[in-house]
């Protein structure tokens, strides 16, 4: 937690309000205070003593719709925020909140995702008639860039220009977050561009489209589509209600008017900066969303390709299966023609012929035309049951897969 004291603009580090009663008094007197998230619900500050700076500055319920977006949230919601309220008086005064979202370096290896999204709470309450305002920042990491420019302003010895007018400390907070856009985006249009190369000269005849390209585009996609658009559409429209507000105030004071111009010009610069950034997002955005379809196009014509040649191969298969039972059902003509006479003459036995060892030659008994008799009708009816039973079979089968085919 950070203080800025309110007559000097001099900044006080680490004044942890674990036990407001102790810090009560040095408290009552900071006009800026900063508490850091990774802190937050830990061991920066307790509930009561939150509670209790909310109580001695008056702060409303808006200030903690911001405060609950840094607890844990679905990484969707997350993603998707973008809070802002502001209320105005007839006299000037206002209070307003704000999330802004913007990217930052995360120092991470160079093998994962070098961007972070982060998170900034600000609120504000200004008074025209006391000339003071009361800020409380919320931060996302231990150093923050932002705490680090108020730290350089409070040991400067022009310490007080940030006084000078209330919007002054939502510039410093707007240009120190939204430099990196732009390298951001860069950055996402880089990768974009080596996919690009890719596929654009790529022969799927000879090369195979691989889907971890495709998971890339859609990994591109999420980012600049679902996250960096909405959050710069997001900080647009915050920049747009800071304008609103340096815009409306009363033009008595000739210095204080003089001021809220130069600002409101300044807020106008940034905004013409965002929808420059939100312009190279959605063409990114189509560049990708077009690339996507290419690639899932050639992932389609590759995926028809194989089951063309799986479905060769399976042609190929049926026609060696068909071959097989072709000679399978020659084999099984013949077992039928030769079954009867093997089963007629082991049931009548070998009586019909008569071999002597004296007589030369082979002597056929006279009764050999039952054995005749019986073989050729009963392979007959052998045969024509194995045919008959075949063609009914055919038929069920082809009526079966008629019906198939009308459903």
């Amino acid at each position: 937690m950070y203080a800025l004291d309110n007559d000097t603009w001099s900044l006080s580090r680490n004044v942890f309000v674990d036990d407001w009663n102790i810090c009560r008094k040095r408290v009552d007197n900071v006009k800026d205070l900063l508490f850091d998230q990774s802190r937050f619900v830990v061991r920066l500050i307790r509930v009561h003593a939150m509670m209790a700076v909310t109580t001695n500055w008056a702060i409303s319920g808006m200030f903690f719709d911001v405060l609950l977006k840094f607890g844990y949230q679905p990484q969707i919601f997350e993603e998707s925020s973008g809070f802002r309220q502001a209320l105005k008086e007839s006299d000037g005064s206002f209070e307003l909140c704000y999330q802004l979202m913007y990217v930052e370096p995360s120092g991470r290896p160079t093998d994962r995702d070098q961007w972070s999204f982060r998170q900034t709470g600000v609120y504000q309450k200004h008074s025209m008639k006391t000339r003071q305002s009361k800020c409380i920042l919320l931060h996302s990491n231990d150093e923050p860039a932002l705490q680090k420019r108020l730290e350089k302003h409070a040991e400067s010895p022009e310490k007080l220009a940030l006084a000078r007018h209330p919007m002054n400390v939502h510039l410093v907070v707007l240009s120190t977050y939204i430099v990196h856009w732009q390298d951001y985006i860069e950055s996402m249009a880089k990768s974009l561009q080596d996919i690009r190369k890719y596929v654009l000269v790529i022969d799927t005849k000879r090369t195979k489209v691989e889907a971890k390209q495709l998971q890339t585009l859609r990994n591109i996609e999420d980012k600049i589509v679902c996250r960096a658009i909405r959050c710069l559409q997001s900080t647009g429209k915050t920049v747009k209600t800071l304008m609103e507000i340096s815009g409306s105030w009363p033009k008595a004071d000739a210095t204080f008017a003089v001021e809220s111009t130069s600002v409101y010009e300044r807020l106008r610069l940034i905004d013409h900066r965002l929808e420059n950034y939100v312009n190279s997002a959605e063409i990114l955005a189509e560049r990708t969303r077009a690339t996507l379809g290419l690639l899932t196009n050639m992932l389609d014509v590759q995926n028809q390709a194989d089951s063309g040649r799986i479905s060769s191969r399976m042609l190929l298969l049926t026609r060696e299966s068909v071959d097989d039972n072709a000679t399978v059902r020659v084999i099984t003509v013949c077992t039928l023609i030769y079954l009867p006479a093997s089963f007629t003459a082991t049931f009548f036995g070998m009586n019909f012929f008569e071999f002597q060892s004296g007589l030369a030659g082979l002597h056929t008994s006279p009764s050999f035309w039952i054995y005749v008799a019986a073989t050729i009708p009963l392979t007959f009816l052998t045969v024509g049951a194995w045919y008959i039973f075949k063609v009914r079979h055919d038929m069920k089968r082809k009526r079966k897969r008629d019906e198939e085919q009308a459903e």
